[in-house]
């Protein structure tokens, strides 16, 4: 019975305070004094037996609540331990701040933050720490904190011992402490700094890098292969003249954009994607103007966080570079073709003065020395002698008259460009050598100059011919036609026994073909098959004289 009575009242123990149930009791055995003072001593001895009983059970009952108080106690105990072992490891910075912003209680980490002891932190106002100028919004932090039932966060500026500026993010929650019924501020702290001046880092090299790209006309640009998708960014698209809504951001539609020749570049760099390629590459662009647009696209494949491979890099504006290129190496070659036709012109008038001092000074001497032998052979004196004589100076008349000839040839003057090579063709050919000419009838309209490089480009190629071809036949034709003339010199001879960029390297002759080819702004081929064969071409509308 007394056991059921305790089970019984037990469960109503936990909800009553051990003060209560004492006041209780001490008012029954008051109430029970009184009553056996005004009745019989039978009543009253059982009343009181039945006290004290009930004193029994509450005194064991008391015994086994304060053992579970202290059970209850050594595991808040334990726990409380361990939250302060967490609270101080935690490598966030934790502090607890009163209703008045007063530090009651921090971390390590938070001690480490703000360069300072603990006993130097508690006690003070946490906003001594805080930047004048940001303390206000801390204030306004802790209000929402206070009428708030989630957490909240923000950032915020504060300094150390040593005055530097540390960028935090805040955050916390206001909780109401059991003992005092006030408020307590739990805050976190993490130090953002680092990732400030990363970001603010980057931000200042982006902006450098746009000022840097813009200054020098250059573009960014991505492509991702297995997306077929194409980003440029404004910088490249003013480089390809693109307006809003003409590119659709597909390879394709780039590709659009390229010459027909270039755009195989583009597609096998997309088509070996997986082996981190560099990129650099010449693409003409397609586009109304006369001159040719030209971009370099520089750049390098790389990987993606996810694994994907893409090609990025630059896009620049090369066109006016490489037309400065064009025009530099166009300088060059006039200044060296004007070189190479002053040289040959001082040729020419050296040959010319040469040509002139045979033919009106030693030939008229040697006439006159034939004429006077002519009538010393009527006088019958040494006749055989002196037909000797005649015979030699006639070898010697024919000799200067063909050394005058091959210095400058006067038929071509006088009679132009077609007679000059016939008459040339002529005197060179005999029985087991001849040559063949075919000619256009407007040759002889060609300019003086230019009759006489193709001339003596003629006679050169003969003169070798004869010396080392072994022919036995040459055919010259010389065509006009649109603009173009054409000039070809075949043979049946042996040919080259060497390679063609050797001979040409070697030979003196045929660097001086070349040289006049040159002068001509013409296109020399030259083709070693069954024999050999000179095809000389060029445009004879950049002279001044008008053909019809």
């Amino acid at each position: 019975m007394i056991l059921r009575l305790k089970k019984t009242r037990r469960k109503g123990l936990s909800k009553i305070s051990k003060e209560a149930i004492l006041t209780a009791l001490r008012l029954r055995a008051e109430q029970l004094s009184v009553k056996q003072n005004e009745s019989d001593d039978n009543t009253g001895t059982g009343e009181v037996a039945a006290l004290l009983n009930e004193l029994e059970i509450h005194e064991l009952e008391l015994e086994m609540q304060n053992d579970e108080l202290k059970a209850s106690y050594k595991t808040t105990e334990m726990e409380r331990s361990r939250f302060a072992d967490f609270f101080d490891s935690a490598p966030i910075s934790y502090f607890i701040l009163d209703g008045q912003c007063i530090v009651k209680e921090l971390n390590h980490a938070g001690s480490k933050l703000l360069k300072q002891q603990k006993w130097e932190i508690k006690g003070r106002y946490f906003t001594d720490w805080l930047l004048p100028a940001v303390r206000e919004d801390f204030y306004e932090f802790v209000k929402r904190l206070k009428h708030s039932d989630s957490g909240n966060c923000y950032e915020t500026k504060l300094t150390t011992r040593e005055e530097k500026v540390l960028f935090v993010q805040v955050g916390g929650t206001a909780i109401k402490n059991p003992d005092t019924e006030q408020i307590d501020y739990y805050i976190t702290l993490t130090d953002v700094t680092e990732s400030k001046n990363v970001a603010q880092n980057l931000t200042d090299t982006t902006e450098s890098l746009n000022q840097i790209l813009k200054a020098s006309l250059t573009g960014t640009w991505r492509i991702w292969p297995k997306q077929n998708r194409v980003f440029l960014d404004e910088f490249s698209k003013n480089i390809l003249s693109i307006n809003n809504g003409e590119l659709t951001n597909t390879i394709e539609s780039f590709l659009d954009l390229i010459v027909p020749q270039d755009r195989q570049k583009v597609c096998s760099i997309c088509k070996t994607s997986g082996s981190l390629r560099e990129v650099d590459l010449e693409l003409g662009l397609q586009t109304q103007k006369k001159e040719q647009e030209t971009i370099l696209v520089k750049g390098k494949e790389v990987i993606s966080n996810e694994g994907e491979h893409y090609f990025t890099g630059i896009l620049l504006d090369i066109s006016e570079r490489k037309r400065a290129i064009a025009k530099e190496y166009e300088d060059k070659s006039e200044q060296q073709r004007l070189l190479t036709e002053a040289s040959i012109n001082a040729q020419e008038k050296e040959r010319n003065k040469i040509s002139a001092a045979l033919h009106d000074s030693i030939c008229q001497l040697l006439y006159g020395i034939r004429f006077n032998f002519h009538h010393l052979k009527k006088g019958k004196h040494e006749q055989e002698e002196l037909n000797n004589i005649t015979i030699l100076i006639d070898e010697v008349i024919r000799e200067i008259r063909a050394i005058s000839y091959e210095l400058t040839p006067s038929i071509l003057k006088d009679f132009g460009f077609t007679a000059g090579i016939k008459e040339m063709a002529h005197r060179l050919s005999h029985e087991t050598f001849k040559i063949y000419c075919k000619i256009h009838h407007h040759a002889d309209k060609l300019p003086a100059n230019v009759q006489l490089y193709v001339f003596r480009i003629v006679q050169e190629l003969l003169n070798n011919c004869i010396k080392h071809a072994q022919a036995s036949e040459v055919q010259i034709t010389v065509c006009l036609e649109n603009n173009i003339a054409s000039v070809v010199i075949s043979d049946n001879g042996k040919g080259f026994d060497e390679d063609i960029e050797i001979a040409l390297r070697r030979g003196s002759g045929l660097r001086g073909i070349k040289n006049r080819v040159s002068l001509l702004n013409g296109e020399l081929k030259i083709y070693n098959h069954a024999g050999a064969r000179f095809s000389l071409s060029f445009n004879f509308s950049d002279f001044k004289e008008v053909f019809p």
